[in-house]
């Protein structure tokens, strides 16, 4: 799980017209700047999430996510970036990110729908949010604003949506508006961009159906390799995004890996381990980094995991780490 490097390199170069240099950014985030150098390599998750707390310190800047992303005009790196500049339309480059954009980001979801209008959902992890949640916000702004900028920078003229939801709370609305154009509501259920069919239709400048055949098979082959590792490792995958800490029945599980539940179980006993080590393994790790926020209710950590009550939570819990989970934050996770 992470980020992929380039892009935290993008922001990092962003922030140097608000006053952050590049180097003490990478020094205050931990980051060696050869990390951040090379787009196959991905930064791990909670690092590449925590980079906006330096950012926000040294900015002083509550909106400094949005602002970030407003100075970044084109947010295109590596493969993925080469096979989106080479789609037909807007709508094409929206379905590319949402095939492949979990292969740079896994900590975000994309999901699509064209209906009477377009909508693109960002829905970040829960772990994500509830150990993080102003970083969170920041990075939601960052991409939300990129986005629309890679859009307008492909289009050849600024792409307007139709209206623009977020679930945060809100802060100057008056930002928003300028920037994105249209109506920005605020506490809503989802991460959302709306746009008109009409707009999707926009053609892409850089339009090369050759090359875009060429990027689209070398993507497809890699997120094929990709999913040719270990049944377990893409177990926790899915487990971990698709179903963001509910631990499902096996048969969901499967169905979600294109699988029969005898084709997993199997492939499972193959790596001698089983569905139900791998589902302990990452309602454990969940678990264990959503109790290092105070902030977050030892009942709504066991809500978030799918336990029936607290109390099986709290069995479960000691199973784990031979301790309870009021016990444990007492003592300080480790």
């Amino acid at each position: 799980m992470g980020l992929q490097g380039t892009v935290i390199r993008s922001i990092f170069q962003t922030a140097a017209s608000f006053g952050a240099a590049f180097d003490p950014l990478c020094q205050a985030s931990g980051i060696n700047p050869e990390e951040i150098s090379d787009s196959e390599h991905m930064v791990e998750w909670e690092k590449a999430a925590l980079v906006w707390v330096p950012l926000l310190k040294l900015s002083e800047d509550p909106l400094i996510g949005l602002h970030v992303g407003m100075g970044t005009h084109k947010l295109l790196h590596g493969m993925i970036g080469f096979l989106i500049q080479s789609c037909k339309d807007i709508d094409q480059c929206i379905q590319m990110l949402c095939r492949y954009g979990s292969m740079a980001s896994p900590m975000v979801e994309y999901r699509y729908t064209v209906n009477e209008t377009a909508t693109l959902e960002m829905a970040q992890h829960q772990m994500w949010l509830k150990k993080h949640p102003e970083p969170a916000r920041h990075a939601n702004d960052f991409l939300f604003a990129a986005v629309m900028n890679t859009c307008g920078a492909l289009a050849g003229k600024r792409i307007v949506p139709l209206r623009i939801e977020l679930a945060y709370k809100m802060r100057n609305i008056s930002e928003y508006r300028n920037f994105f154009g249209c109506e920005v509501l605020f506490n809503k259920e989802a991460n959302r961009i709306i746009l008109k069919k009409e707009t999707i239709a926009t053609p892409v400048l850089t339009s090369d159906q050759s090359m875009f055949e060429l990027f689209n098979s070398i993507m497809a082959d890699k997120q094929a390799l990709l999913a040719s590792n270990r049944t377990a490792e893409n177990l926790r995958q899915v487990l971990f995004m698709q179903f963001k800490g509910r631990i499902p029945t096996i048969e969901e599980a499967a169905r979600a890996l294109n699988m029969t539940v005898r084709h997993l179980q199997r492939r499972l006993l193959q790596e001698q381990t089983s569905f139900r080590d791998v589902a302990g393994s990452i309602r454990k790790e969940i678990a264990i980094q959503l109790m290092q926020n105070p902030a977050i209710k030892i009942s709504e950590v066991s809500d978030i995991l799918g336990y029936s009550d607290l109390t099986a939570f709290r069995k479960a819990f000691k199973s784990w780490t031979n301790t309870t989970p009021r016990a444990l934050r007492k003592a300080g996770v480790d």
